[in-house]
Order: structure tokens, then sequence, then C-alpha cells
């Protein structure tokens, strides 16, 4: 398994593209951008994300090889969800999008999960733009949480997560290199551009550029 560390300086978290899923991006093309990606930044984690309507079987046709990329250069592999084909797949476990839910309501998708994968594995979650439902995952054992940038108050939550919590928190929504500098001063652990940044010309480019203004800070 490859572990998400709470490192210093702050470090970059990938999403696929759905374009990926849809067949708008042939795999052998993305996987030839992440493999670029991956050698020209310092990557901490792949999110491999897909709708619920894409079925287990066509989902591993496309996640298999690019766990595979990502474990190859020491970068954590999760999916979205689906515990059972993460634990298959030999992934480093799952990512649980819950800004939409109640506090107990995100506590209860949590613990499937986490029970299904056990203590080892990775089990981070998008959380509602409220303290209470981030506490109380980081509380039952979340190995991260994530904050959506485009809530009113981001920078401030960050920035108090930062002060009284240890879990690492991970700043997910769209950047230049000034926004993810000032979030990753904020106090972010890991910025996650959205997915779009795949369809720059040139994607290993742009998270050069991103991974540098988060490390000057």
């Amino acid at each position: 398994m490859t572990a998400i560390p709470d490192a210093e300086p702050c470090r970059l978290y990938l999403t696929t593209p759905p374009e990926l899923i849809s067949g708008g991006v042939l795999l052998r093309d993305f996987l030839a951008r992440l493999e670029q990606a991956l050698d020209i930044a310092d990557i901490a984690c792949l999110l491999i994300a897909a709708p619920d309507s894409v079925g287990d079987q066509d989902l591993a046709l496309i996640a298999q090889p690019l766990v595979r990329a990502a474990q190859m250069r020491d970068t954590a592999a999760l999916l979205s969800g689906r515990p059972a084909l993460a634990k298959t797949l030999g992934a480093d476990g799952v990512h649980l999008d819950l800004p939409a839910l109640s506090a107990d309501e995100a506590l209860r998708a949590y613990r499937g999960p986490r029970k299904a994968l056990g203590e080892d594995a990775i089990v981070g979650a998008l959380v509602p733009p409220e303290r209470h439902a981030a506490m109380e995952l980081a509380e039952a054992g979340a190995d991260y949480i994530g904050f959506d940038v485009a809530a009113a108050d981001a920078t401030d939550l960050i920035a108090w997560w930062g002060e009284v919590m240890t879990v690492p928190c991970i700043a997910f929504g769209r950047f230049d290199a000034e926004s993810a500098a000032v979030f990753a001063r904020s106090g972010a652990d890991f910025i996650a551009p959205a997915p779009e940044i795949w369809s720059r010309a040139d994607p290993a480019v742009e998270l050069a550029a991103l991974e540098k203004a988060i490390r000057a800070g």
C-alpha cells in the first residue's frame, strides 16, 4: 500500500477526467499524459473517479493500468467509492464524495468502506463546508478531509483546520498558481486541482507550475 503522507511542503492530489470514462479520452492517451505528469511533478495521490452508473468490470479495465502507473511512482491510487473493487485491484483505498450529506449521514457513509478495507487502507472524504461533519469524520479515523474551495469561507475553514486538527486537509477546486499558493499558505496539506486541468495543452507543465507555487508558499 502507498500511503499519503502528511508531509511538508504542500503536495498535489490529482483526479482523472470524466472524459476517460465516457470515452472522450482514450486510456492509452491519458496514461501517457499521466505518466508524464507523475514524472515531472510530485503527485501524492491519484483519484480514479467514475459515476455510479459505470459497472465495476468496465471501471476495472480503465483503473488497473492507472493504479499500476501511480503506485510504481510511489503515488497513492484511490477509487471514488467502491471499496470491494479497490481491494480487488490492489488500490490504496477510496475517496468518498460527501459534501451534500449531513454530519450523521457522512459518518454512516464512511463506516462501511472503512470496515470493508480495514485500518491500513486510505479512506478520505470531501465533506460539507462546515466544521462539525469534518471533525466527526476525522475522529472516526478518516485519513484526510477535503473542502471545496468554492465555499465562501473555505480559506478560513482550512486555516482553522490546520490549527486545531492533525488529520491532513485537501483543498479541492479550480486553481491557478496564485490561488493554489493562497490555500497552501492557509494550511492545506494537499491541493487537488479540478480534473479539467487534463484538457490543457500541456497538463504536466501546468502541474509543475502549481507545484512550484505551493512549494514557494
